[in-house]
């Protein structure tokens, strides 16, 4: 049975879906005209297989024999045949042959023309929906919180912009060229039929719950499965996602079987569910086709009767025209309920297209948010505390405190899982505190726009991200303003010009999907150079060269030492090698800053510091 809650949201799917259609609202306009012109045409074909049947093959052309106005206007307008040259010798039952022959061709060039603009207009507008509904759904993603992103699969997110939009577009093109045009023709259809005999229309009604009670079970069935089917299609690119991006991992321990099977499998889910749709689907298409087949005998019978027996006025071509009406209920009852059961299935996947589109973004900034320089001053933690949101877990950081003076290096150092990451994580707003207060220059970040703040901070990480695009493109990303010899400058400084220009295609070089063509020391330099354009005043490094050999590391470093020159930094950092240098260094343990001091102070000390620097 149908929830109120569900059915409201079947609504309220299909309403933003067509919302987003009535944005372009001439294509509308054009495609609903076309419906009605076509759904009119569907109705000459009925009405005058009564005129042909009676006038022409039974021969009742007498002024009196009928006083039907549509009979009238064909013996009129057989008259009017009989003058033109060369028809006056024939039979005048063939006048009116002639005259009908010809408003039917007409009707159905125009309903051809009618049918053509309806199905063209309807592919125009779910195409535009199609790229209005990805637009939009990327924006909202673009502007999620992190943590989304952190609790979510990407193959679930990527098969939501792929299969459950791409399924959504059939909405759109079944409501315009279905679900509305069918009932026009349906109603022209039963018009045409009552007009005929309104005491068989009647008793055909009778068969009408027999269709529409099956359907809109079946069709909530489908709906359910269909959206079954789609968490088993996000289940499969989930698996396609991770045996891609770790090729790498699976090749080196020889689990190509075990990933092929699990893929298989996931596979193996989504047929089932597949095959019981579709098992849903043939269900309500061979109710319709049972319905049909039986009110066309059970009339078939009762109409012979009535003309047999010359009961209500029934003449011959007026049950042929009835039973040419009958019939043409079915084709658009067929395609009605098929379309039906498009658009439920379609409603599951906006469904979970909506349900990204819904959750909450970052918090919009104040209106009185102000824009921030480069950082003069200083940036402070003062009593941040942090605990994921919706979570009972113990707190990740603890009453941190600490301050960065600017033009100061200050290292970050810990064991895994003591918090660094989550302080790099605030500074950037990629979270909120869930108590204390972070400051730039004494500004609460709250109070400062996420733009003005992040476009003072580059971050150089362990896991460099190139784009799959030129060596250009990557270290211009963030400055698209930036000129060829700005380039040029920044990838000097970061000591990975000369390894560019060696390359084939020099700057124009595709780097490959994650950089796959380039060595870990050149992604990470290119890296640096992209940091360096950006000219940020506050760095984050986060484990910039714990991943590189003995070599890269030195080149590595001797690009960080330009980038550092001048700017406030926070080190993250396992290996102590790499910061003996910094102004100074904050010992985190268990979310709590332990120890702070140079490196040679806090290795004189006794501590958790001086632990770490012996391992």
């Amino acid at each position: 049975m149908t929830t109120p809650s569900s059915t409201g949201a079947e609504r309220s799917h299909t309403s933003r879906l067509l919302g987003l259609a009535l944005r372009h609202r001439a294509a509308v306009a054009g495609a609903f005209l076309a419906m009605l012109i076509h759904g009119a045409t569907e109705a000459a074909p009925i009405l005058l297989a009564k005129v042909f049947v009676d006038q022409v093959l039974m021969g009742a052309v007498a002024a009196d024999a009928t006083t039907s106005w549509l009979d009238a206007l064909f013996r009129d307008l057989g008259t009017t045949m009989a003058g033109i040259p060369g028809c006056a010798d024939l039979d005048p039952r063939m006048h009116i042959a002639m005259a009908v022959a010809g408003v039917m061709l007409l009707a159905a060039v125009v309903g051809a023309l009618a049918d053509y603009v309806n199905e063209f207009m309807a592919r125009l507008l779910a195409a535009l929906v199609l790229r209005d509904l990805k637009v939009e759904l990327m924006s909202r993603v673009v502007r999620m919180p992190i943590s989304y992103f952190n609790q979510h699969r990407l193959g679930d997110l990527i098969s939501r912009f792929n299969n459950d939009t791409q399924t959504a577009y059939f909405t759109i093109t079944v409501f315009l060229s279905e679900l509305l045009m069918q009932p026009i023709v349906i109603v022209a259809a039963a018009i045409a039929a009552a007009s005929i005999s309104w005491q068989l229309f009647v008793g055909s009604l009778l068969f009408v719950p027999c269709v529409v009670l099956p359907l809109r079970r079946l069709g909530r069935k489908a709906q359910k499965k269909s959206h079954s089917t789609l968490t088993s299609l996000a289940d499969i690119m989930q698996a396609v996602n991770q045996i891609l991006t770790g090729v790498r991992v699976v090749k080196a321990f020889r689990m190509e079987e075990k990933e092929l099977a699990d893929y298989r499998e996931a596979h193996q889910v989504w047929l089932k569910r597949q095959l019981s749709l579709a098992r849903t689907l043939a269900m309500a298409r061979g109710t319709v086709a049972l319905v049909n087949g039986t009110l066309l005998a059970v009339i078939l019978f009762a109409g012979s009767w009535l003309v047999v027996n010359g009961q209500f006025g029934l003449t011959a071509g007026a049950f042929m025209a009835f039973l040419l009406a009958l019939i043409s209920f079915y084709r658009p009852v067929k395609r009605l309920s098929s379309a039906f059961n498009t658009w439920k299935t379609s409603l599951a996947a906006a469904e979970r297209v909506f349900e990204v589109m819904d959750l909450p973004v970052e918090a919009e900034d104040p209106k009185d948010a102000r824009e921030i320089g480069r950082v003069r001053e200083s940036l402070e933690f003062r009593a941040v505390e942090f605990r994921y949101p919706g979570t009972d877990t113990e707190p990740v950081l603890r009453s941190v405190s600490f301050r960065i003076n600017a033009g100061e290096k200050v290292a970050l150092v810990g064991p895994s899982g003591a918090g660094k990451s989550t302080i790099a994580d605030l500074i950037l707003r990629f979270h909120e505190p869930s108590g204390g207060v972070i400051l730039i220059d004494g500004i609460p970040l709250p109070e400062v726009t996420r733009n003005s703040l992040r476009a003072r901070i580059a971050v150089v990480s362990q896991h460099p991200f190139l784009f799959n695009a030129t060596i250009r493109d990557n270290i211009a990303y963030g400055a698209p303003n930036a000129t060829q010899e700005d380039v040029e400058r920044a990838a000097r400084a970061a000591f990975i010009h000369e390894d560019i220009v060696a390359m084939p295609e020099g700057y124009a070089t595709l780097v490959g999907e994650r950089g796959a063509r380039l060595s870990g020391g050149q992604l990470q330099r290119l890296t640096i150079a992209r940091a360096i354009l950006k000219d940020a005043s506050l760095l984050i490094l986060d484990e910039a060269t714990s991943s590189l050999d003995t070599r890269s590391e030195r080149a590595v470093q001797d690009a960080l030492d330009n980038l550092l020159k001048g700017r406030t930094a926070l080190i993250i950092a396992h290996r102590l090698s790499t910061i003996t240098a910094a102004d100074r260094i904050l010992v985190l343990d268990s979310g709590r800053i332990v120890q702070q001091g140079t490196h040679a102070e806090l290795a004189e000390r006794s501590g958790l510091y001086r632990e770490l620097h012996k391992l």
